[in-house]
C-alpha cells in the first residue's frame, strides 16, 4: 500500500504545473503563502510541501539540517519556476490540448493506478489517505496531462527554431568524466542483420480469408457495429478488445498498414487492406499529433503445417545464399522484412529471445546463424542473421556516449537559452 500511495502522491503532486494557481487579485491573501509568481501564475508554500512529500512517500530522503534543507527548497523554487515559465510561454504562444487527448491520457494512466490495488475500495481508501477523492484526483491528472503536453510542444517548436550550439570534443570529454557513474555498466551485445521468412498461405487459403473479408466489409457498411464484428470474426489477440491497437506512431505498423491508416480521418472505415498478416479493416479512431488511435479486423489465411515447412525450406535457402556472399539486405527486402528488423544495432544479449541467444552464443563477426524459429502470432516464423558486431560487457568509454552527451549538452543548452528569454520577457518575482 505504501509504494502505491507514493506513487499517487508523485502522479499528482510532482509537476508543480498541476498545483499553479491564478495570481491574487488586490486586497486577496493566499492562507499558505505565496512563494514565487511567473506571469500570472503563482507557486505556493504548500506546492513545495506537497513535492517534498512525494519525495519522502517515494523513499527519498529529505534533508533534516537546517542548511542542507534550505538548499533543496531553493532548488525546488528554481525548478518549479523555470516550469511555469515554459507553461506560460507555452499558454502565450497560443499552444492547445485537445479534450479528448487529455481524457483517453488520464483514463490510461487511472487504468495503471487502480490495477495496482486489489479492489476500487482500496484504491479509494488510499486516495482519503492521502486527502484525495476519486474525482479531485481525476482532475488533477488532467491539469497535469494538460499543462506537461502544452509544455512539451512548446518546448520541441522552440527548439527547433534554434540553431543547434556547437559541442567541442573536450567537453563530451569532460562531461563523461565528470559523470561516469550516470552511464553504469555496458551490457554485453551483438548486432545482427536480419532476414525475417514467414509461412505463406495456399491460393485457396487467401481466396476464403479475402471472401470472409469482404462479407465483413459488406456487414460494416451495412451498419454492423465495428467492435462486435471485430469480436466474431478476428482472428488475432485484439479480438477480445474489439480490435483496438491502441496508440501508435508511424513506422510501428507494417508499411501497407501505415500507409492506409495515416492517409485516414477519424470515424473513417478503410477497405480490405492486404499486409503479410492477412486481410485487415480498419477504423481510424483518434488523432493526436504524430500517434493515431485504430481498431482493425484481421482476417488471417489459414497456415498449415506444410506451408510453416515451406517457408523453413525458404529460409534455409536464404541462410545458404548469405553463406555464399549474398547480401543480407537485399533478400530482406525481398522478403518483405520490416524496415525495423532488418538491423539491429548493439542490442543487449539480455534482451534477446531465447531462441536467438542459443543461435548467436559464441558467433563471431560474419557468422551467419539460422534458420531460427521465432513466435509470430498464431504460426511460427524464421529469422536468418549475419553477425556484424559485438561488444563485451564492461564499463563505457567516451566513444560509446559520444552522441547522446552530445545531444544532451545541445538540448541543455537550448533549454538554458529560451527560459533565459522567457524570463527576459515575463515578470517573475522569488519570495523565499
Amino acid at each position: 500500500m505504501r509504494t502505491v500511495l507514493a506513487l499517487l502522491l508523485t502522479l499528482a503532486a510532482a509537476p508543480a504545473l498541476a498545483q499553479a494557481q491564478p495570481a491574487p487579485q488586490p486586497g486577496e491573501e493566499l492562507w499558505d503563502g505565496v512563494v514565487a509568481v511567473v506571469g500570472d501564475t503563482t507557486l505556493l508554500r504548500s506546492d513545495l510541501l506537497l513535492a517534498i512529500e512525494a519525495m519522502r512517500a517515494e523513499g527519498t530522503a529529505v534533508p533534516t539540517d537546517p542548511v542542507e534543507y534550505g538548499r533543496l527548497v531553493q532548488q525546488l523554487v528554481d525548478e518549479r519556476v523555470s516550469d511555469l515559465l515554459l507553461l506560460e510561454g507555452a499558454r502565450a504562444a497560443g499552444e492547445t490540448v485537445n479534450e479528448d487527448e487529455v481524457l483517453t491520457a488520464v483514463e490510461d494512466q487511472l487504468r495503471q493506478v487502480r490495477g495496482r490495488f486489489p479492489s476500487e475500495e482500496a484504491y479509494t481508501a488510499a486516495l482519503a489517505e492521502a486527502g484525495r477523492t476519486p474525482e479531485g484526483y481525476r482532475e488533477e491528472l488532467s491539469r497535469q496531462f494538460a499543462d506537461q503536453t502544452l509544455v512539451q510542444r512548446f518546448v520541441r517548436k522552440r527548439m527547433q527554431e534554434m540553431a543547434p550550439p556547437a559541442v567541442t570534443d573536450e567537453e563530451i570529454r569532460t562531461f563523461f568524466e565528470s559523470n561516469r557513474q550516470r552511464f553504469g555498466q555496458r551490457p554485453a551485445s551483438v548486432s545482427f542483420q536480419q532476414v525475417l521468412i514467414r509461412p505463406l498461405p495456399a491460393d485457396s487459403a487467401r481466396a476464403a480469408a479475402l471472401k470472409t473479408a469482404g462479407q465483413v466489409l459488406t456487414e460494416l457498411n451495412g451498419g454492423a457495429e465495428f467492435e462486435v464484428l471485430a469480436r466474431r470474426y478476428g482472428t488475432d489477440a485484439t479480438r477480445e478488445r474489439g480490435g483496438d491497437l491502441g496508440w501508435f506512431r508511424q513506422g510501428q505498423m507494417v508499411r501497407e498498414f501505415d500507409q492506409v491508416v495515416f492517409a485516414m480521418r477519424p470515424g473513417q472505415t478503410s477497405g480490405i487492406v492486404e499486409t503479410e498478416f492477412g486481410f485487415h479493416i480498419i477504423k481510424l479512431e483518434k488523432a493526436r499529433g504524430p500517434e493515431r488511435q485504430a481498431r482493425h479486423i484481421l482476417i488471417r489465411p489459414e497456415i498449415t503445417q506444410a506451408n510453416i515447412d515451406a517457408a523453413r525450406v525458404r529460409a534455409d535457402s536464404v541462410a545458404t545464399a548469405i553463406r555464399a556472399g549474398a547480401q543480407a539486405q537485399d533478400l530482406a527486402a525481398r522478403y518483405n522484412t520490416p524496415d525495423a528488423l532488418r538491423f539491429q544495432q548493439n542490442v543487449p544479449v539480455d534482451q534477446l529471445p531465447p531462441a536467438f541467444v542459443t543461435a548467436l552464443e559464441g558467433a563471431v563477426t560474419g557468422t551467419v546463424a539460422g534458420p531460427i524459429q521465432i513466435e509470430n502470432g498464431p504460426t511460427p516464423a524464421f529469422a536468418v542473421v549475419r553477425v556484424t558486431g559485438r561488444q563485451t560487457s564492461g564499463e563505457y568509454t567516451v566513444d560509446d556516449q559520444r552522441e547522446r552527451i552530445r545531444d544532451m549538452l545541445r538540448e541543455q543548452r537550448q533549454m538554458q537559452r529560451l527560459l533565459t528569454e522567457l524570463r527576459r520577457d515575463m515578470y517573475v518575482s522569488i519570495r523565499l
